[in-house]
């Protein structure tokens, strides 16, 4: 697998990128909803050969990755949008660990040139109906799951059966919406949303600023608080710093690789998108935690247990 940065490249001439803003009161009835995966963004591109690029902001493009093996019955002069996820696609964490392996799988939810065609004033459906007629599609590469809903309790049982199966929800596109580059909030995300209280158990900066800070947060098992999942997003800066100093003034029990352990006595809520487990189940971390509150009405005797 080769890959390189070139943001200049010929190859994103013309490729849009539209940035989802929807919320879920924006979507109107009835639509398509799509099963959400999660991983990396990539416009799959075939001139002479299949390239997978990453939006231009990062530049980054990629050929001799055995996905793009699979796909020697994709059209020439044709651009599909997709997302290279590893396994099933239900967890980013799991694909960042995997991101330069060879054997990602591919998922196309979209296209933007087709045969030479420019297809930017193709509507959603236009689009969808096209992908659906391929021939292409294979073990490695598939046509995400789309569904007719007619109506928000289509959506919520539809939505309630993709994150029984670990997934993170659904994104809803208008089907008269089309792809352009820009803000939409004709595309909404659905997305699971849970929380815990979780005690810091740890933290690490990457500098002495708390600009990088990271803390480690536990959970109750047994009795006994276990190290769970690292939170560093959704702290003000304010937060940041305060805590930073709280957390350096705090008894020191030892070191877990980059984090300094401390006595375990803040109690935070924490906000996620769902439990990433083991192949046995069990609970393994959290998808997307974040920061949301101190909880300075808790103890540590009531922190969460994650099943």
């Amino acid at each position: 697998m080769k890959t390189w940065q070139d943001k200049q490249s010929p190859l994103y001439d013309g490729l849009p990128y539209m940035e989802i803003e929807g919320a879920e009161s924006n979507i109107t009835y009835p639509s398509l909803a799509e099963l959400k995966v999660d991983g990396e963004f990539v416009y799959v591109i075939k001139t002479d050969k299949v390239y997978l690029a990453n939006k231009k902001a990062y530049g980054r493009i990629r050929t001799d990755m055995a996905v793009t093996d699979h796909l020697d019955l994709m059209p020439k002069d044709t651009v599909l949008l997709g997302e290279l996820i590893w396994g099933a696609g239900k967890d980013f964490y799991d694909f960042a660990r995997h991101k330069l392996d060879p054997n990602c799988n591919l998922v196309i939810f979209g296209c933007v040139r087709y045969k030479g065609i420019d297809l930017s004033n193709w509507t959603y459906k236009q689009t969808r109906q096209l992908l659906e007629s391929q021939t292409f599609y294979n073990s490695k590469v598939v046509l995400v799951p789309s569904v007719f809903v007619e109506d928000a309790q289509e959506l919520q049982q539809l939505f309630d059966k993709f994150t029984a199966h670990g997934y993170e929800g659904v994104v809803v596109k208008k089907p008269t919406s089309k792809y352009k580059s820009g803000k939409s909030y004709d595309w909404s995300k659905k997305k699971l949303q849970a929380e815990a209280d979780l005690v810091i158990c740890g933290y690490q900066t990457g500098t002495k600023r708390a600009k990088t800070l990271s803390v480690l947060v536990g959970h109750r098992i047994n009795g006994k608080v276990e190290p769970f999942v690292h939170v560093g997003g959704g702290f003000t800066k304010e937060e940041k710093e305060t805590l930073l100093k709280v957390l350096k003034e705090c008894t020191e029990t030892g070191k877990l690789d980059k984090d300094i352990l401390i006595e375990p006595k803040i109690v935070i809520k924490v906000i996620h998108s769902g439990v990433v487990r083991n192949v046995d189940g069990s609970a393994n971390s959290l998808r997307h935690p974040r920061f949301d509150r101190f909880r300075f009405d808790k103890t540590v005797n009531e922190i969460d247990t994650i099943k």
